[in-house]
């Protein structure tokens, strides 16, 4: 007999750790981690089972549909913005053919079932393309239909992605099988650039302010690759994590769409700056700027009109800009580095 389980992939990142947590306390069923790297071991006690493994391992997913019974499946693993620029075709192989193979997991998950299996996918802002600063700054935030013209190969991913879980949700029907639509019930996440207390950045090209926090915290001095006048939308990880566990607990027919992006707070890195060093006064923060990842910031919109999701799903972020700085990052960065 199959165990019934929740599937995340990318288990051992920090928005996996975030949900193992989180599906732990909210949910009454077993959580199995699919990640490359071991389970961190203070995580272990969360989750039924850890699997270390490729999304690209079809038999390994073949195991998995035969040992377990998914209801829901979580698909954080990915190659990330910057380093999919330097391995396009790679990106593309883990991005876009592990995903299918997750969709395919879910589908045979479906069938086998004859009933609903959900499937979150985080999605990016990458997914659009905006051809000027000057552009981007006249039209302000914009909803999820516009400018979908990414300039990365992530954001080509990501955006792929998206229109996949959406036709297999919604059109994709076997023609010598019991699967049909309405079965797979995709539902995705644009996040705006994500900031967090707990981990270090790993390089993303929205990580200028998230860089920028922990060289101010550790004291050491910061050149951000973009410029002061760059402006896209940013939220705490911990808002991240709560937006997710929200919108998979919706229920469908609460939900018009199946894309939804959110955002919390959206200033200028000099306005970030200047807050910044009204807690490090003497700390040295300048500007270096690479032109490659500017120009690719600035394809990215500066807000995001996130009603659909505050009017679906009742999206809301704990942490604005004040209190995201109070509250949660500085004192958050301040326990992480202590020792």
């Amino acid at each position: 007999m199959r165990k019934p389980a929740i599937l995340i992939t990318g288990a051992n990142g920090e928005m996996g750790h975030g949900l193992i947590k989180g599906l732990a306390r909210n949910k009454n069923i077993d959580v199995l981690a699919l990640d490359l790297e071991p389970l961190s071991k203070s995580m272990k006690a969360y989750v039924l089972d850890t699997i270390n493994g490729d999304i690209l391992d079809k038999k390994l997913l073949e195991i998995l549909n035969t040992e377990y019974e998914f209801r829901e499946i979580y698909h954080l693993a990915a190659l990330l913005s910057t380093r999919a620029e330097f391995s396009p075709l790679t990106a593309h192989d883990v991005n876009v053919n592990g995903t299918i193979n997750l969709l395919n997991l879910a589908i045979k998950q479906a069938q086998s079932q004859g009933r609903k299996v959900k499937f979150f996918f985080p999605s990016s802002i990458a997914v659009y393309g905006i051809n000027s600063f000057k552009e981007k700054m006249k039209i302000g935030s914009i909803s999820e239909t516009e400018y979908l013209s990414p300039i990365t190969m992530y954001g080509c991913n990501k955006l792929y992605c998206e229109q996949l879980g959406t036709y297999f949700s919604n059109n994709y029907q076997q023609l010598s099988a019991n699967f049909k639509p309405g079965l797979l019930d995709f539902r995705s996440i644009r996040f705006p650039g994500l900031i967090s207390a707990i981990t270090t950045p790993a390089g993303g090209t929205s990580d200028f302010i998230p860089e920028m926090l922990h060289n101010a915290v550790r004291g050491n001095s910061y050149n951000s690759f973009v410029n002061k006048c760059t402006k896209i939308p940013f939220m705490t990880m911990p808002d991240g994590i709560e937006a997710i566990l929200k919108l998979m607990d919706t229920p469908r027919e609460h939900l018009t769409q199946s894309v939804y992006h959110i955002s919390a707070f959206a200033p200028t890195t000099g306005e970030f700056k200047s807050k910044i060093e009204s807690y490090f006064p003497n700390i040295k923060i300048g500007y270096k700027i690479n032109e490659k990842r500017q120009s690719i910031v600035n394809s990215w919109p500066s807000d995001v009109d996130d009603s659909k999701a505050k009017n679906d799903w009742n999206w809301k972020p704990n942490y604005k800009f004040q209190n995201a700085m109070e509250d949660y990052l500085i004192p958050g960065l301040k326990e992480f580095y202590k020792n």
